[in-house]
């Protein structure tokens, strides 16, 4: 089958470049697109607009951990799955991952629609923003919701499938159209003082509507790779919805986490004024090309690594694991490079305030040492959820942000001050690289010895 030969028999830079290209592609749009609802409403010169914006991000990450626990834990299952040729657990892990996440999905909304005020109002809405951010969040959560978790977890079970073109198409198909129904919604069908509303809109209608593509394909996908299940089916396990929230915990926990360390960090460099923390916020913004694209390598390449560890591949394996590495690192050490030449003039395509410029660059110019670091830990953390290891992956994740990072904030704040606070970010992730090192050369020994006493 199609799948099987990109899996299995084809070379292994063609295969990985068939899994990871596409994701990159979609990774990168998202990113995009995911800037497209605070442009479009700064547009608007409503401050209060595009704070309430920025105040429902924590909120709204949430659904991306959620499509993350059951989307990327389903598609190293799923191709484990594939891998042994066991196509009724494959398809009890498709359904099982699918029901998880609508059923995330509507729990999130339901609490979402009882505590969105009182939580917005927790985390820094007031009364001049807090219309604004309950419009948003009310659209994109609460009638939003279930589109926006199920089309990502979509995706990720297509690509396990061996279907990464499909997967990044629908992916960029709900982007592209949020990008073009933005200012349809906002300044042509809604009434003006509306625009956030517009924009909540067209975000779930994008969703919607990619979702709808995923299912149609999905269903026909259904049909054909799973034609063969034997008359006697197997039900689906608690054990195999306990398998896919292992490995799936990890990606939850990475941006979960992360939106927590953001927060925390936020509240302290605001000691230094709005243009430390505006500053601030452009650097994460250019990071996330970097971010997108390492993510794009890494999900690319973790069903191809479960379907060879399940299927006995090892050697080709390891070779996937390689080329990825370098793939991502040779990327990473070029955007380290290019942030620090042209950290003046990155931060100024954004933003000319000069002290906004200034503290921009200077948080650019630590920041970006993180990226060739957290790159491997990206592909060490992929490795172990490909081959169903729960424990190494989810400590590496709370490793790479929410833990140590956290901790080194408070202490760098009082050893040196708040203006070297960025620092954490660099520090963390070499730790969390070290021992995810170890953790891997740990877990080869331990393969290796397995194999040679079969």
């Amino acid at each position: 089958m199609k799948e099987e030969t990109l899996f299995k028999d084809a070379p292994i830079g063609k295969a990985l470049a068939s899994m990871i290209l596409p994701t990159i592609v979609s990774q990168i749009i998202s990113v995009i697109y995911n800037m497209a609802d605070t442009w479009y409403v700064g547009l608007t010169e409503n401050a209060d607009a595009v704070a309430a914006v920025s105040l429902c991000l924590p909120i709204y990450t949430i659904l991306s951990a959620i499509s993350n626990l059951f989307g990327i834990g389903g598609a190293a299952v799923l191709a484990r799955a594939l891998g042994v040729h066991d196509k009724q657990g494959g398809q009890n892990t498709l359904y099982l991952s699918l029901a998880g996440a609508l059923a995330g999905a509507v729990v999130y909304a339901l609490c979402m629609a009882f505590l969105g005020r009182p939580i917005l109002l927790l985390i820094g809405a007031d009364a001049s923003t807090i219309d604004y951010a309950w419009g948003y969040v009310f659209w994109t959560i609460v009638a939003g919701g279930i589109p926006t978790i199920l089309t990502p977890v979509c995706a990720h079970l297509l690509r396990a499938m061996g279907r990464p073109r499909i997967a990044s198409l629908g992916m960029m198909l709900g982007a592209g159209l949020n990008i073009l129904l933005d200012p349809l919604w906002m300044f042509v069908l809604l009434p003006s003082g509306h625009e956030v509303e517009g924009a909540a809109i067209a975000t779930a209608m994008s969703n919607l509507i990619a979702l709808i593509f995923f299912a149609i394909y999905l269903c026909h996908t259904v049909r054909t790779l799973f034609s063969d299940v034997s008359g006697n089916r197997r039900r689906p396990t608690g054990r195999q919805m306990l398998e896919i929230i292992e490995d799936g915990i990890p990606g939850f926990c990475m941006v979960a986490l992360a939106m927590l360390s953001n927060c925390v960090l936020n509240n302290m460099i605001s000691s230094l004024g709005s243009e430390a923390v505006a500053g601030l916020g452009i650097v994460r913004k250019i990071d996330q090309l970097a971010y997108a694209v390492n993510q794009g390598i890494t999900q690319g390449m973790l069903p191809l690594v479960a379907y060879c560890w399940s299927a006995g591949l090892r050697k080709r394996m390891w070779q996937a694991v390689k080329c990825a590495a370098l793939c991502s690192e040779v990327f990473s050490l070029l955007c380290m490079a290019v942030s620090l030449v042209f950290s003046e003039q990155l931060i100024t395509f954004f933003i000319r305030d000069e002290v906004t410029v200034h503290y921009g660059a200077e948080f650019l110019r630590i920041l970006c040492l993180a990226v060739p670091v957290y790159t491997l830990t990206f592909v060490i953390i992929a490795v172990f959820q490909g081959v169903g290891r729960g424990v190494e992956p989810l400590v590496l994740s709370v490793l790479h942000k929410g833990s140590l990072d956290i901790a080194l904030l408070f202490l760098i704040r009082t050893l040196f001050g708040v203006e070297r606070l960025v620092w954490a970010a660099p520090i963390s992730e070499a730790a969390a690289l070290i021992v995810g090192i170890g953790m891997l050369f740990s877990f080869q020994k331990r393969t290796q010895k397995i194999n040679q006493n079969l």
